[in-house]
């Protein structure tokens, strides 16, 4: 399975993410409403993909993304990448800052209400989409 990390302060916006993810991808989910947790949990394993508020607590979620991206860089042995990332928005968000909106990393930015369709789309380049249906 693919590690997934959830950072959202909403529990039902990361239980819809999170049991989406279970149900139609073979990731490994974690989650947290606590920016500092999130850093944490993004330092102790290799993840495959992000999905991060736009206000996580006291951090933004793109100030969180790149706060991971520079302790990845700056780690030990070579100089990893950070993982793609999500960005979970409110209506009254503010966009995602240009020069980030237009970096590869960022998968998608998906704006509340949740719709699962448009957040597997977001994913299908990093996780493998399956057919819940289908028999293995």
């Amino acid at each position: 399975p693919v590690p997934v990390l959830i950072a959202h302060p909403l529990a039902s916006t990361t239980r819809l993410i999170r049991e989406t993810l279970e149900q139609f991808t073979v990731a490994q989910v974690f989650t947290t409403s606590d920016p500092l947790r999130a850093f944490e949990l993004a330092l102790q394993r290799r993840y495959g993909l992000f999905f991060f508020a736009m206000q996580v607590g006291e951090l933004t979620g793109p100030m969180l993304y790149e706060l991971v991206s520079k302790a990845y860089a700056a780690g030990r042995g070579p100089r990893l990448l950070a993982p793609g990332v999500v960005f979970i928005r409110e209506k009254d968000d503010p966009k995602l800052p240009d020069g980030l909106a237009r970096d590869v990393r960022v998968k998608d930015v998906l704006t509340k209400p949740v719709r699962i369709e448009r957040l597997l789309q977001g994913v299908s380049g990093v996780l493998e989409v399956r057919d819940p249906t289908a028999r293995g």
